[in-house]
C-alpha cells in the first residue's frame, strides 16, 4: 500500500494478489503510519481474479508503525522502538511480543518467524544494523547478539537450518543453540552468476532443494532473464548448479527481501503454470499486481528490489497453510 492511513480508496488503488491454498499478496502499509483512520487492503486470488477479499488492520493498532516483514501469514511491525506487533493478514487479529529492552537499537529493519506462531518451536528473529535479536514465542525475554557483518537481506528456513543472504550476496548459516552464531558458507559460483547488474539473488526453499534465484543482465545488454541455481551442499563448500527447467514447480518471489519466497508443486491445480516465476510487481504499475515469467524468457524492466523504506505488493503465505512447499 503506497499511502498512509486514509479512507478506503477504490479497489483499483489497492489491488493485491493471492491464493489461499498457495499464496497471497497485498500492499498493506507504509513503513510508518500517522493517523488513527483504519487501514484497508485487498487480497486477490490468482485463480479467481474477479474476487477480492477486503481486510483491515486492528482499529486499535498503534498510530505509527514500522513494517519489518511478513511471515507465516502475519505482517510484522515495530512501534515505539521497543515493541513488535503481529497482524494476521486475513483476520486482522494481532499479537504482541514482550518489550525489546535494549538501548541504542532503533534501526531494526527486518523480522521473520522461524515457525508458525502456534508452534511450540516458534521464534522471532529481528535484524538491525548492528545486532540480531531472538525471541522464543511465549517467553518474556529477548536474546541479543552483536552483529558486525553486512546488511542481511533475507532469511530462509530449509530442512531445519536457518540460512541468511546478505547485501553482498553471501550465504550464511544461523544457529541459536547453545548460543547465537552466524557463519559464512563458502559458495562456488558459476561464471554466469556474475554477469552484469543484478537484482537479487533470492533464496527459495523448494521441496528437497534450496534454490538461488538471480535476475541479471548479460554482457551484451540483452533483456534480463531469471536464472535459477540449485545449491549442492558438501562438507566444505556449496556449489551452484544451474537449472534449465523447474519441472512441475512454480516459484514466488517478492521485490522486498523481507517478504516470503516459496515454491508450489503442480500450480496447474489453481490455473498457474509450472516452470514459471511469479513476481509481485511495484505498486505503481497498472493492471494485475504481479507478473509471471517463464524461466529463461525476458523479464519486464520494472522488476527490481525495493529498499527498506518502501513497502510494496507482496506474496503472503496464509497463517492456516504451512506446507506450501510440499
Amino acid at each position: 500500500m503506497d499511502g498512509s492511513r486514509q479512507e478506503m480508496p477504490p479497489p483499483t488503488e489497492l489491488s493485491a494478489l493471492g491464493h489461499r491454498e498457495v499464496a497471497a499478496a497485498e500492499r498493506p502499509f507504509k513503513k510508518t503510519c500517522h493517523s488513527s483512520v483504519p487501514i484497508f487492503y485487498l487480497l486477490d486470488d490468482p485463480s479467481k481474479r474477479n474476487i477480492s477479499l477486503r481486510c483491515s488492520a486492528p482499529p486499535d493498532a498503534p498510530n505509527r508503525m514500522r513494517y519489518l516483514g511478513c511471515s507465516y501469514g502475519y505482517l510484522i511491525f515495530s512501534y515505539h522502538e521497543k515493541n513488535c506487533l503481529f497482524v494476521d493478514a486475513y483476520t486482522g487479529t494481532k499479537l504482541k511480543s514482550p518489550k525489546l529492552n535494549f538501548m541504542g537499537d532503533r534501526d531494526i529493519y527486518y523480522g521473520i518467524l522461524t515457525a508458525p506462531l502456534n508452534s511450540p518451536n516458534s521464534h522471532l528473529i529481528l535484524c538491525s544494523r548492528s545486532s540480531i535479536f531472538y525471541w522464543q514465542v511465549g517467553t518474556n525475554s529477548w536474546t541479543k547478539h552483536v552483529y558486525g557483518g553486512e546488511h542481511i537481506l533475507q532469511i530462509v528456513l530449509f530442512k531445519g537450518e536457518i540460512f541468511a543472504m546478505d547485501v553482498l550476496g553471501r550465504l550464511h548459516t544461523m544457529q541459536f543453540a547453545p548460543e547465537l552464531s552466524i557463519q559464512e558458507v563458502a559458495v562456488l559460483r558459476r561464471e554466469e552468476m556474475v554477469t552484469g547488474p543484478r537484482s537479487g539473488p533470492w533464496l527459495v526453499a523448494c521441496g528437497e532443494m534450496l534454490l538461488m534465484v538471480d535476475l541479471s543482465t548479460d554482457r551484451d545488454q540483452l533483456p534480463r532473464t531469471f536464472q535459477v541455481f540449485r545449491l549442492e551442499f558438501s562438507a566444505e563448500t556449496v556449489e551452484c548448479v544451474k537449472m534449465e527447467r523447474l519441472e512441475n514447480q512454480a516459484l514466488f518471489v517478492n521485490l522486498d527481501g523481507r517478504d516470503p519466497t516459496f515454491s508450489c508443486t503442480s500450480p496447474e491445480r489453481w490455473g498457474g503454470k509450472s516452470n514459471w516465476i511469479y513476481v509481485a510487481k511495484p505498486s505503481g504499475d497498472s493492471g494485475e499486481p504481479w507478473t509471471a515469467v517463464e524461466l529463461g524468457q525476458p523479464v519486464p524492466s520494472r522488476i527490481d528490489r525495493v529498499p527498506d523504506f518502501q513497502v510494496d505488493n507482496m506474496w503472503v503465505v496464509p497463517s492456516l497453510i504451512y506446507d506450501v512447499n510440499q
